[in-house]
């Protein structure tokens, strides 16, 4: 097997690991504006995009506020 193949065939296999339906992404999203709206005032739903590179994750949230939202210490 040549070393290109070999590559090739490690991110088929890493694709099909992450298999991140778009259902899963509702769900995360969901978990997530619940947690931002702790802290913003979110003004768009955020969204998600999950990558995989080198056998890792890069996971990025994008969303718009308008606001921080203030709040106390965390003990």
């Amino acid at each position: 097997m040549k070393n290109s193949d070999a590559i090739r065939l490690k991110r088929v296999i890493e694709s099909d690991r992450m298999s991140l339906t778009g259902e899963s992404a509702e769900l995360i999203i969901g978990d997530l504006k619940q947690v931002l709206l702790e802290y913003f005032s979110i003004t768009e739903k955020p969204s998600l995009s999950v990558n995989v590179k080198d056998g890792q994750y890069l996971v990025t949230v994008r969303f718009k506020a308008d606001a921080l939202k203030t709040f106390s210490k965390i003990l």
